[in-house]
């Protein structure tokens, strides 16, 4: 599976969602999963916030490499599936980009926790990445689940 992130700057909650899931399908058994990361308003001169780094941390993930990118048609050409942080950046995808409509989910509603967006960070303390950091944790989790091929023998 390849798994694009999207939020706006392309330097906090999509970030985060990127290293997140990578780390999450190596842990249930999946290291040739892909994820990449874009923003709606990207500039590839945008710095990650320190508080993305504290946040990844603890997990012994850091972004360090990352630049931002812009969603292009590329980027979500490249993708399995698209999930969008916000209902703002799902509904400018699907103006910009309707032929991959299909194949983009709000991010929480795609972790089966509704059709809500995850909050921006940005600029807030230190404390409020961690929670986001959480949110998108959570629905990581989740996600890498429901997206995993069914190990059941259909005979049973």
């Amino acid at each position: 599976m390849r798994a694009l992130f999207v939020c706006t700057g392309n330097t906090c909650r999509s970030v985060m969602a990127e290293y997140l899931f990578r780390d999450e399908a190596k842990k249930q058994g999946h290291p040739d999963w892909e994820s990449k990361s874009a923003g709606v308003a990207a500039e590839r001169y945008f710095a990650v916030p320190s508080g993305v780094y504290k946040a990844l941390a603890p997990r012994g993930l850091s972004p360090k490499e990352h630049v931002p990118q812009l969603a292009t048609r590329d980027v979500l050409r490249w993708a399995d599936a698209v999930f969008p942080m916000t209902k703002e950046h799902r509904d400018a995808l699907w103006d910009e980009f309707p032929e991959f409509k299909a194949k983009t989910t709000l991010f929480l509603e795609a972790c089966g926790q509704g059709a809500v967006d995850v909050p921006d960070p940005i600029g807030q303390p230190d404390a409020v990445y961690l929670k986001c950091r959480d949110t998108i944790e959570q629905g990581i989790v989740a996600l890498v689940k429901k997206h995993a091929p069914s190990t059941a023998d259909p005979r049973s």
